[in-house]
């Protein structure tokens, strides 16, 4: 064997090696626990302004953080997984806190006040909470 080919396989062996660990790596990276994260506390109204005003400075302060937010139900729902969705009312009849939960609850009622616990995804046409769950 030349010694360009045993360069060659040396150092596709190599590649394959690094990627297989990175993938390994990322397939068993663990799951966020919101439930035992502390979050930072807002009102829907006050997180939808924030967004509304500068959604780059929200970006920055919640984007990907534990934010426990309180409102009032305007819409419960399931998505297209069967999984319960909640949307918080805010001051902008057009947008509000669109809040995806880990497990579906079926005691949720349009026109309560919630306290709701996830993970922020930052602003489409709301404000997006993914792995939420219920605090009361």
């Amino acid at each position: 064997m030349s010694k360009g080919f045993k360069i060659t396989v040396l150092i596709l062996s190599l590649i394959i090696l690094v990627g297989g660990t990175i993938a390994y790596r990322m397939w068993n990276k663990p799951n966020r626990d919101v439930a035992k994260e502390k979050g930072i506390e807002i009102t829907a109204a006050q997180l939808v302004t924030e967004f509304q005003q500068n959604e780059a400075a929200a970006n920055a302060k919640y984007l990907n953080k534990p934010i426990q937010v309180s409102g009032t139900v305007s819409n419960v729902a399931a998505n297209q997984e069967g999984i319960t969705t909640v949307l918080l009312s805010s001051n902008d009849a057009m947008t509000g806190v669109f809040c995806t939960l880990k497990e579906n609850n079926p005691n949720i009622k349009t026109g309560t006040p919630v306290v709701i616990k996830g993970i922020c995804n930052g602003m489409l046409s709301d404000v997006r909470l993914g792995e939420a769950i219920m605090v009361k």
